[in-house]
């Protein structure tokens, strides 16, 4: 489970522009992966998915999911919140999952592994603290987390005569999950002062099948 929490200025948020896209997998070297993410910029619309590709296989291995990249971006007034990820079936019975957290602003955020039964909705707390034992059935780890934060000063977008203290916070983290496993859902919880985004995303769990995955929940 991986939680980020960020503080900045208290205001009133517009309501904010938001944008989720999907591409086809590519291949990648492993150490592309964290340049790849940093390098991501914000998307407009939504970009349709690329013709569906044969089958992949990797000697006697063949890949299992269809996943892309995915990208989540929220702009309000007071907060700029970008989360990008990537998940990679390295075809012999692993695949890791990659995501990278940049915002300036106030809000609290959560990214975790879960099966394609959880429900989405509002966390009646209003926490964005998951359970851990969907992570542990999975048979996943966590190869890498790192967070870094900055202050810095800045004109208030609600008022430009005015200079706002902001708190900027950039995370990134890693999976790397093996057999046996299930097939794994993303799920992101965001919560500001008076804006809430729960968001589940799913592969294409017919990824090789001309049949096309209607996704549920």
């Amino acid at each position: 489970i991986y939680r980020v929490l960020t503080r900045g200025c208290r205001s009133l948020l517009n309501f904010p522009d938001f944008s989720l896209t999907y591409e086809s997998p590519k291949k990648h070297n492993m150490e592309d992966f964290w340049d790849w993410l940093s390098n991501q910029t914000d998307v407009q619309g939504v970009q349709a998915r690329t013709k569906r590709r044969p089958i992949v296989k990797t000697g006697k291995f063949k890949k299992m999911f269809g996943w892309g990249d995915f990208h989540s971006n929220i702009k309000t007034v007071k907060l700029n919140l970008l989360i990008t990820g990537k998940i990679v079936d390295h075809g012999n019975g692993t695949f890791s999952v990659y995501f990278r957290h940049n915002s300036t602003g106030m809000g609290n955020v959560s990214v975790s592994l879960v099966p394609p039964s959880k429900v989405v909705e509002f966390e009646i707390t209003q926490q964005s603290t998951l359970e851990t034992k969907d992570t542990k059935s999975f048979n996943c780890r966590i190869e890498y987390e790192k967070t870094d934060r900055n202050k810095k000063t800045a004109l208030c977008g609600f008022d430009t005569s005015k200079v706002c203290y902001q708190e900027q916070t950039q995370s990134h983290v890693s999976w790397l999950c093996s057999k046996p496993f299930k097939v794994i859902c993303i799920y992101i919880a965001f919560y500001s002062v008076d804006y809430k985004l729960v968001q589940k995303v799913c592969p294409d769990y017919n990824y090789h099948s001309d049949t096309p995955y209607s996704s549920t929940g």
